[in-house]
């Protein structure tokens, strides 16, 4: 070739086209594999549909399936059982007991309270000493008790400590265990209009307890009114609140020391 005709030259060809350019083959294998995995899921959905037809809606249960029950599930089942029955017997004995205060009578035929009469000279007593763990002294309640409650019922003796103390509620004083059913209450009645003050018996799971009301309560159940705290004490009721908190427990050991007197 002639050196002349050397030159420049300009490549006006299309350019070399390839599959993978044009067909996007690993998305193609993608959309393929979703679709076989959509048309699986329908295929199962069916199946399950025809099954729940065919067998009124029931799918996949066994029966045969026990949740794990813990070895205090006897225990907890006797105690429900037995705690049904005492309150049955709660209700027929609310059912047949007879009201005692009839709202209907003339206030001159209505009985005035014993708490609001005049105090005679021989009414009991019984003092309460409260001790902030075992050497300081916090104060005494002197409680005036019911006219037809003597000093034996009250069997708080020698010395012990506050089972609780609900903070601005209630003072609760844990007594004896009652060993036999005489000793148990059949009244079955439940104090209404508990007021500040109120010193009350209860039995609960045979064991005895003493109530000091630290305000007014609408319903104490299964609680007796054995006396009422004096006047002249009421106001050292809020010193042994401050040692409670909302769920009972005492913020320092709070111990006790019954004394009578007449």
């Amino acid at each position: 070739m002639a050196p002349d005709s050397v030159g420049p030259r300009i490549d006006t060809r299309a350019p070399l086209m390839f599959v993978e350019n044009v067909l996007k083959t690993a998305k193609l294998v993608r959309d393929v594999e979703r679709q076989r995995v959509v048309v699986r899921e329908n295929k199962e959905l069916l199946k399950k549909i025809n099954k729940i037809y065919r067998t009124k809606g029931f799918l996949n249960v066994d029966y045969s399936y026990r949740v794990h029950q813990s070895l205090h599930t006897d225990a907890r089942r006797r105690r429900a059982r037995a705690i049904e029955r005492q309150n049955l017997a709660l209700l027929s004995r609310l059912l047949h007991r007879k009201a005692t205060v009839d709202s209907n009578l003339p206030d001159g035929r209505r009985k005035t309270p014993w708490w609001s009469q005049p105090a005679a000279a021989a009414d009991e007593h019984v003092r309460i000493d409260f001790w902030e763990r075992a050497d300081r002294r916090l104060c005494q309640l002197a409680i005036e008790l019911c006219p037809e409650v003597s000093s034996g019922e009250v069997t708080l003796t020698g010395r012990g400590r506050l089972f609780r103390i609900y903070d601005g509620m209630l003072v609760v004083i844990r007594g004896s265990r009652l060993r036999s059913e005489e000793e148990l209450p059949h009244d079955g009645r439940a104090l209404e209009n508990v007021g500040r003050g109120a010193f009350v018996r209860q039995v609960l799971d045979e064991r005895e307890y003493f109530l000091i009301v630290l305000r007014p309560l609408r319903i104490v159940e299964g609680g007796k009114l054995i006396g009422r705290v004096v006047a002249s004490s009421l106001e050292r009721l809020d010193l042994i609140s401050s040692y409670g908190s909302k769920f009972g427990r005492c913020k320092e050991p709070i111990y006790f020391d019954r004394r009578e007197c007449l």
